[in-house]
């Protein structure tokens, strides 16, 4: 009867396995990930084969490790964007930049490939002739424009430290949970509601 049992084991663990390689997302791919990890620690535990064992219980480690941070991602989103629009839950993914006065952070026409969180200092969008602090988020439009290009110049007015994330992140955390870039878009509509330059038909709309 035992040896039937482990081979059910060994079915469902492989059958779990095969729906991982096949999910679309990495949430469910994780899940049953840890599902199959589960089951072909018992298969092996049963079996004896404890060299097996201690592989798929790292792996069960690891797998767990990567959804727990997925899953604090999603939620950090949702809280973000259902609140003030603080983007705190980016800078676990960039890394810091320091611009002193009157340098250009960025420059109309030119290929856009990160967006920059202010972390301290301001800086001033030149076309609008405004004027933004601590806490803002600038050049994650450049992600949606047609041909990739800034709208916008951004100059320093003071010594600035930033944060940048890189286009290439915020691919990466698309792949890894749609649901990113959908809240990625939702806040970048909130933020160009809010500063009233979706209403604006002289001006171009992002930056």
């Amino acid at each position: 009867m035992e040896p039937y049992v482990a081979e059910l084991i060994a079915v469902a663990a492989a059958a779990a396995t095969l729906y991982a390689a096949h999910a679309k997302t990495m949430v469910p791919l994780r899940a049953a990930a840890i599902v199959g990890n589960i089951l072909a620690m018992a298969y092996s535990f049963m079996l004896g084969t404890y060299p097996t064992f201690m592989l798929n219980a790292a792996l069960l480690a690891l797998h767990g490790w990567r959804l727990r941070a997925m899953l604090n991602l999603i939620r950090d989103i949702n809280v973000a964007t259902g609140g003030d629009m603080n983007v705190d839950w980016l800078l676990p993914y960039t890394r810091p930049k320091h611009f002193k006065a009157d340098d250009i952070m960025m420059e109309r026409g030119e290929y856009a490939t990160a967006a920059f969180y202010i972390v301290s200092g301001e800086v001033e969008i030149v076309e609008l002739k405004e004027t933004f602090g601590k806490g803002t988020l600038l050049g994650e439009i450049g992600l949606f424009t047609p041909d990739g290009r800034r709208l916008m110049t951004v100059r320093c007015k003071t010594d600035v430290q930033t944060a940048i994330i890189d286009y290439d992140q915020f691919k990466e955390l698309y792949f890894q949970n749609p649901q990113f870039g959908f809240r990625l878009l939702h806040l970048v509509v909130e933020r160009l509601q809010s500063s009233g330059e979706l209403f604006r038909p002289a001006v171009p709309s992002a930056f």
